[in-house]
């Protein structure tokens, strides 16, 4: 949350990694037949913003696929 509310998404872990890890976990668990619904809805938010172009940047750019939420600035 500090980095929303700073308007700072300087990538210490990027969404990107986000869709890659989230990916993995959830093929081994499709293997095992173990069912995780919210990782799966998580990977689909993580997706929707690399798709939107917000790959590379910190994983909490996840909040900018949120319509309604007004966020804050980068202070100049």
């Amino acid at each position: 949350m500090p980095h929303i509310l700073a308007a700072d998404y300087t990538p210490l872990s990027q969404v990107n990694i986000f869709v890659k890890d989230l990916g993995i976990v959830l093929d081994y668990a499709k293997k095992a037949v173990f069912p995780l619904p919210l990782s799966a809805a998580a990977h689909q938010m993580y997706m929707s913003a690399s798709a939107a172009g917000h790959g590379s940047e910190d994983d909490s750019a996840v909040i900018k696929i949120f319509p309604g939420i007004e966020l804050p600035e980068a202070e100049k």
